[in-house]
């Protein structure tokens, strides 16, 4: 029944529309057809449209030539490259060993309670997008999270929990009407 879900989804994200100029923008700006460009043009790709849709993909494996196979091979190796839209905000959650001794996996299971995600999941609203890094790169101030562009360093699960609570889907100044009546 997993497989039929699965394939139902991709038949989804396949049928989306999406608009396909800048992924044919980049592909003709490959040097060549060579495979060797596959990993930074999935990246260009990326940058673009925030994951990697279907139909860019249809694109990007007849112009290098690249089998489906080959392409979700290489897709699914790194974790950084998604082929679902994320949330608006990316929490990556550090897993590395200094985190984890604090409390990394406990921050996680909190962020699930609330927020109903695992680690790749995105919640039902768009939001978040919660992902692991095996390091961030600054141990001194574990456990950590980088959300969006920002860096959150000695955390805990309730801390966390409260600066998640800061992020919202519409950036847009919050009324103040039921205040005034």
């Amino acid at each position: 029944m997993e497989t039929n879900e699965t394939a139902a989804a991709t038949e989804d994200i396949e049928l989306e529309e999406v608009d396909l100029a800048p992924t044919e923008e980049i592909l003709k700006n490959i040097p060549d057809d060579s495979r060797g460009h596959l990993i930074p043009t999935l990246q260009k790709i990326q940058n673009v449209y925030r994951f990697l849709p279907a139909p860019a993909m249809e694109l990007l494996m007849e112009r290098l030539n690249v089998s489906r196979a080959e392409l979700y091979g290489v897709i699914s190796f790194y974790p950084q490259l998604l082929i679902t839209e994320p949330g608006k905000y990316i929490i990556k959650l550090c897993y590395g060993t200094a985190c984890f001794v604090k409390g990394a996996s406990i921050i996680g299971d909190k962020i699930n309670d609330c927020y109903h995600i695992r680690p790749g999941d995105t919640d039902s609203t768009k939001l978040f997008t919660l992902q692991t890094a095996s390091c961030l790169g600054n141990c001194g101030a574990a456990p950590m999270a980088i959300i969006g562009d920002d860096t959150h360093g000695t955390i805990d699960p309730e801390k966390t929990l409260e600066i998640l609570g800061g992020y919202k889907l519409d950036d847009a100044p919050e009324t103040e009407e039921a205040t005034a009546s």
